[in-house]
């Protein structure tokens, strides 16, 4: 792959051009400073080289502001709309921007498809994703998911349990809307480490840090419609119990509900009797230890039937 920048030009239009070895020209505009698509994006530059027809692909990221909305609107009446849309953050799909969607949202149409940020990750047998999360470093195993923490980890005796309670670790680079609440009561109730930029560093892989607790509090940064990233998955594949706060909808949507923790809506003493609930009840917490994250086997079906699509 050959990665061509091109900065002579403002922010909101920074565009990022990686020429792949089939001949196709990956076209990337709307990501952040410094964006190299060989290194930092997972792999989508091979899943969409391999499934697109076009020769010339133009992508359209997330990262541009509203207020810019009018110059991307005009380049695509000028230029005409991008080939694809992808996001990991919590944005509506640009309908007007983007000939196919491909984010968290539920389709309106045969143009989108919800795709969320987890699945990027997943080990997909016809996908060859082979970039695991940077922070995480792992793809995430579907069988793993489909199995319980237990199975994984081992059991844990109630003899130990009662003699080391466990305790939670939150992970974040902030303590802002919903995150603040959960972790003053969490630490109220329970105890939890706090690590990220402004607390405790973190020095070692992610996995490896939640595999030495047993509870991790994994909230979203938003509450928004299907907005699901990598919190929930690897918490659980590190050995910790999940514990979110989200539209009880939307995590139906991707994970077994009996297997996570959803604080979503509680109040300061509800959250506190709730995780004291999974540190001092035995029973509650080995029944969370026993439920697979994964109630069936996602698909990715859909996701290659649109890339393979001509629109427009």
């Amino acid at each position: 792959m050959i990665l061509m920048k091109i900065f002579n030009q403002k922010p909101e239009l920074r565009e990022v051009k990686l020429k792949m070895p089939s001949g196709k020209t990956l076209t990337f505009n709307g990501f952040w400073e410094g964006f190299d698509p060989s290194l930092q994006f997972a792999s989508w530059p091979h899943i969409i080289d391999k499934h697109c027809k076009e020769k010339e692909i133009r992508i359209l990221g997330p990262f541009w502001k509203e207020k810019d909305f009018h110059i991307y609107s005009e380049i695509a009446k000028t230029q005409g709309k991008w080939d694809i849309f992808i996001t990991g953050e919590n944005r509506e799909n640009p309908r007007e921007l983007a000939k196919k969607c491909i984010g968290f949202r539920s389709p309106n149409n045969i143009s989108e498809i919800r795709f969320p940020y987890w699945q990027w990750y997943i080990n997909w047998q016809n996908l060859e994703i082979t970039k695991p999360y940077k922070r995480f470093n792992e793809i995430y195993s579907i069988s793993k998911l489909m199995e319980p923490i237990s199975k994984n980890y081992g059991e844990i005796t109630e003899a130990i349990f009662k003699k080391t309670p466990p305790k939670a670790v939150l992970l974040s680079s902030h303590l802002k809307r919903h995150r603040l609440k959960l972790y003053i009561n969490c630490r109220m109730s329970i105890g939890c480490d706090l690590y990220g930029k402004k607390y405790i560093p973190i020095t070692t892989q992610k996995k490896e840090l939640l595999s030495q607790y047993q509870i991790n509090l994994c909230p979203e940064n938003f509450i928004g419609q299907g907005y699901i990233t990598e919190k929930i998955p690897e918490a659980f594949l590190s050995g910790c119990i999940p514990v979110t706060y989200c539209d009880p909808n939307d995590l139906k949507l991707d994970f077994n509900h009996k297997a996570v923790v959803n604080l979503y809506g509680l109040s300061g003493y509800q959250i506190r009797k709730k995780l004291k609930e999974i540190s001092t009840d035995f029973e509650v917490f080995t029944a969370l230890r026993n439920e697979p994250l994964l109630s069936s086997i996602p698909e990715n079906k859909k996701l290659i039937e649109l890339l393979s699509k001509r629109i427009g």
